[in-house]
């Protein structure tokens, strides 16, 4: 049947030779390609449905196929059926309420005799140099750093709370235990009851970071099992290394650190120049260029509302280096042969 090929192909159990053949067939065969979209949709919207603790260790083939069935049997019983659009990069200037109004819709072909409710997202994205504050319609309050990108289902509510996230935000979730609240990140999941707490998750950044002010959290990874159901507490950070799956949590040390970046601040503590040069380019506006023996260079310290060249030059007289600025680039270059 074409449902368990796809289930196969989806869930990375075809071999290489039959993963092709798949697809050549996909482009030859109209009905294969609409139950294919069909499929892929539902794959979509279940990555919000968690898997039962005695799933935890099976294969990712299996907690696929677990979440897939779970889908179809919610979207019978409600007879309706979920779609997605993407609306790009919609200027986080505009008013939220404006957003939710002028998103566009893609209907889901083939429905047979199931009625079809439209559920489309809106993609906001916050510039470098910006900040967004909204809040959503069960009372969570965010916050949204610059360069960040943020997508929120029309469906949203308070009985169906879950949206998706790429750069950093502070979330003040509202209480409900009934209706945890899911937050989607291209590396982990977390799911929150009511809690404050900064997350940054940007795409150029190694590590994941989640520092905890109130409540608790819970994270999981499509991914990466080990960090499947492990719990924050207030005063703790976690941290986890995209790379090799590390995933660590510690005791939180500069309270405020973290969030400073919502009063325009930047408070940092021996952190290296390069992973410093992303947060000062996002407060800014800016592109910095350095060279690579200045990467690891180290700094404590607070940035609050200087300009971006007295910024450069506190570090310059810190570590001798020279700094060009072109407009939006700056390069930094090592001094040689300094006295």
């Amino acid at each position: 049947m074409n449902s368990d090929r796809i289930i196969q192909y989806l869930s990375g159990q075809m071999s290489s030779e039959d993963s092709d053949t798949f697809k050549r067939a996909l482009e030859q065969d109209t009905e294969l390609k609409k139950e294919f979209i069909k499929q892929k949709n539902i794959w979509a919207v279940s990555t919000s449905v968690a898997t039962p603790d005695e799933a935890q260790n099976t294969t990712d083939a299996d907690r696929f196929i677990y979440r897939l069935s779970k889908v179809k049997s919610d979207m019978q019983i409600t007879q309706h059926l979920k779609v997605r659009l993407h609306v790009y990069k919609i200027a986080a200037v505009l008013l939220f309420g404006l957003l939710m109004g002028s998103m566009g819709y893609l209907l889901l072909s083939n429905t047979e005799n199931v009625q079809s409710e439209q559920v489309f997202y809106t993609d906001t994205y916050v510039p470098k140099g910006d900040k967004l504050e909204l809040t959503l319609p069960d009372g969570t309050h965010i916050f949204v750093n610059a360069d960040s990108k943020l997508r929120i289902p029309s469906n949203f509510s308070r009985e169906n709370r879950h949206l998706w996230i790429e750069g950093e935000a502070y979330f003040n979730v509202t209480q409900d235990t009934d209706n945890p609240f899911l937050i989607v990140t291209p590396s982990i999941n977390i799911e929150v009851l009511g809690t404050s707490f900064d997350l940054s998750c940007y795409a150029n950044d190694e590590i994941v970071t989640t520092v905890l002010d109130e409540g608790s959290v819970r994270f999981s990874g499509a991914n990466n099992v080990k960090i499947n159901g492990a719990l924050l507490k207030a005063g703790e950070t976690a941290r986890y290394h995209k790379e090799t799956g590390i995933f660590r949590i510690v005791e939180t040390k500069d309270e405020g650190y973290a969030s400073a970046w919502k009063q325009g601040q930047l408070k940092f503590k021996d952190m290296p120049f390069y992973e410093l040069a992303r947060k000062i380019e996002r407060l800014y506006d800016v592109e910095i260029e350095m060279d690579d023996e200045l990467k690891f260079e180290r700094y404590t310290g607070e940035i609050n509302s200087e300009t971006v060249w007295a910024v450069m030059n506190h570090f310059a007289i810190a570590t001798p280096f020279n700094v060009t600025v072109n407009g939006r680039q700056i390069k930094v270059t090592a001094k040689r042969n300094f006295k």
